[in-house]
């Protein structure tokens, strides 16, 4: 009777850890997993093509020389909130495409994750290629941010997951899902 109860009380344990521990969660909230296939399962082709039209003309721009006018595209993304950029933080990205200015690009890969983290990564020619030395590049990351039914363009910062890492270096699947962003009053 007593191995009984013992075992009855063991497949009792199991039962309630297994049914607390399902798909969105150990507590019910939602994951990262069920974040992103939510978000990626929203987004219509139409969406997909005009966020790259977005980025593509940002770096169009770049290879034009209108650098104002690509870095007036550019936001900030601190904390979930989608900031305007400071002015000191425009002259540091003005003097930085001075100094390695985008010749020529290529788009590399995009990855869709949620509304505040994806990637579109560009390689981009700052020195062209001469008879005798190759080219010298550079990796460009944005992160197209979606709030409010509206794309912005941020970079991707050191500290954001991206699809580009090695497994091990993402968001787990099971990790709470993020917050949305929202626009800082002040951008809108």
């Amino acid at each position: 009777m007593k191995k009984i109860f013992i075992l009855l009380a063991a497949l009792a344990v199991l039962v309630s850890c297994k049914s607390g521990h399902r798909y969105s969660g150990s507590n019910g909230e939602k994951t990262q997993k069920d974040a992103e296939a939510e978000f990626v399962s929203s987004l219509s082709k139409s969406d997909e093509e005009a966020v790259l039209a977005l980025a593509d003309d940002f770096m169009n721009k770049m290879q034009a020389g209108q650098v104002d006018e690509a870095l007036d595209m550019i936001h900030v993304l601190h904390n979930n909130v989608v900031y305007k950029k400071s002015a000191e933080y425009t002259q540091q990205l003005k003097q930085r495409f001075t100094q390695f200015p985008v010749r020529s690009f290529e788009r590399e890969y995009h990855s869709f994750s949620t509304e505040g983290n994806n990637d579109i990564s560009y390689t981009y020619v700052f020195v062209p290629a001469t008879e005798t030395d190759a080219a010298e590049t550079m990796k460009l990351m944005l992160n197209p941010v979606y709030v409010n039914g509206k794309w912005f363009l941020t970079f991707k910062d050191l500290g954001q997951s991206s699809k580009a890492l090695p497994a091990d270096k993402q968001i787990h699947e099971l990790a709470p899902a993020p917050t949305a962003p929202r626009l800082n009053k002040k951008s809108e």
